[in-house]
């Protein structure tokens, strides 16, 4: 019946009249026949009734509509380039100036900008104690300088120099922030240089190899991982500390042939990077690595069958988006990587008769093991994945008009929840709010809502 009226997909209020249309279709051929054939017509109609029931219960009803979104960006090339959640507001940050909305009820909490003409480069991806960390410059160069800001008021708690080596980052995310536990890891042109993350004082330094610059760091809440640049035609050193000390764990490389276009370090424990390098026979893969700093497994992200798509976007190019701390369609839990897998025929024209051709696209959510490189398990989704998100023991992820929670060793669809007049067509940092609901924060704040909270 729900089929034939098209209202599959429009929640309680369709099953609602699509039942009381049912019953009043049925009622009096039901009220003949049990006066008829009584017996046969109650067993037949407790028969319809369990069948009904377990329809649905089985059918996805979960939904969720904006309950508000943020006004579009009126400044022409404008962008976000990363977002952070913390103390109930979601933090939207452009290269020039850094927004806070509250979660409850929309509106600005605060508002920040980097001094003088300067923008912001690069951004922690984690926010302890309700510290946000980003780095600013001038003129396109590298960043100059570190600013730690309160998320609750938008205050600058410290504001440090920073030197790391000039260069151009053609393609490169730069990662060069790190918060880990009570520590910021900061770039120097020799090394790295540890501070506190309340007053941003010294606490310890790690040279780099001679030859070696800084190039990304990242870490957990005790580890920190950096990655140093060490020249056009030499492998990039790799290296694990302590936060809490500076104790070096574990030393490696990457093994490429001088700086990858793409290098992203996806977890601390177990240590695993990504990296893509241009050249066609050069690594393009998953790494995870030993404690001791060698490469254990190298899960091939461009396989016969397909890719493993680490960041969104369209098949055979990668968007610049939310360049500074970058949506990646990509989380590690434990010994399993979920990612956004994109195969042959995803994208496709679809032309019936008469009607003007349409594209059609399909994408998947994959589990793969860091033991053996193996997928053990594969999800499809109506569109292709645009942001992946670990959230306690469930990975989420979006595309199109659904949000999709699964358990990253099964692959288990834990959440299939439609969103009601919202279509994430490109890529969008998302959210699972404390509160409860999700938010949504896009790069291009003109076409689309800069930040929408579905509830």
């Amino acid at each position: 019946m729900l089929w034939l009226l098209d209202l599959g997909d429009g929640g309680e209020g369709a099953y609602a009249f699509g039942g009381a249309l049912g019953l009043w279709i049925t009622w009096w051929p039901f009220l003949r026949a049990v006066r008829t054939h009584g017996l046969w017509a109650w067993t037949g109609g407790l028969v319809a009734a369990v069948l009904v029931a377990s329809a649905a219960v089985s059918s996805p009803g979960e939904f969720v509509r904006p309950v508000w979104s943020a006004p579009h960006d009126t400044q022409a090339g404008t962008s976000a380039v990363g977002s952070w959640h913390d103390h109930g507001v979601i933090v939207r940050v452009r290269a020039d100036r850094v927004t806070a909305f509250r979660v409850e009820g929309g509106g600005t909490a605060w508002t920040w900008s980097p001094p003088g003409r300067e923008t912001v480069c690069t951004l922690s991806r984690r926010t302890p104690a309700g510290i946000g960390v980003l780095g600013h410059t001038t003129g396109g160069a590298s960043c100059a300088a570190a600013s730690a800001l309160d998320l609750r008021t938008g205050r600058e708690i410290w504001r440090s120099s920073i030197t790391p080596k000039d260069r151009v980052l053609e393609g490169q995310v730069p990662d060069l922030i790190a918060v880990t536990g009570e520590t910021v890891l900061l770039p120097e042109a020799r090394g790295w240089r540890a501070v506190r993350l309340s007053d941003g004082r010294d606490r310890w330094r790690a040279a780099s190899a001679a030859g070696c610059s800084p190039f990304a760091v990242d870490g957990d809440d005790r580890t920190v991982v950096t990655v140093d640049d060490c020249g056009a035609r030499a492998v990039p050193a790799l290296a694990t500390y302590d936060g809490r000390d500076g104790r070096r764990l574990s030393r490696g490389e990457v093994p490429t042939v001088g700086t990858p276009r793409f290098l992203t370090v996806l977890s601390a424990a177990p240590l695993t990077l990504w990296v893509h390098e241009n050249d066609v026979r050069g690594t393009r893969a998953v790494l995870r690595y030993d404690e001791r700093g060698d490469v254990r497994t190298t899960l091939r992200t461009d396989g016969p069958t397909g890719e493993i798509r680490i960041l969104p976007g369209y098949p055979g190019a990668y968007l610049d988006v939310l360049e500074a701390r970058p949506v990646r369609s990509a989380a590690v839990v434990g010994d399993t990587l979920v990612a956004a897998e994109v195969r042959p025929g995803d994208r496709r024209w679809v032309s019936s008769g008469n009607k003007v051709a349409h594209q059609t696209t399909r994408g998947r959510i994959s589990g793969f093991s860091l033991t053996s490189g193996a997928r053990l398990w594969s999800v499809d989704t109506d569109d292709e994945i645009e942001a992946v998100t670990r959230h306690e023991e469930e990975v989420w992820v979006i595309g199109g008009s659904e949000l999709t929670a699964v358990l990253p060793r099964t692959g288990l669809r834990t959440h299939e929840i439609a969103t009601r007049d919202t279509h994430t067509g490109f890529p969008a940092d998302l959210w699972i709010l404390r509160s409860g609901g999700y938010a949504l924060v896009h790069a291009d704040g003109g076409r689309t809502a800069p930040v929408t909270i579905l509830r």
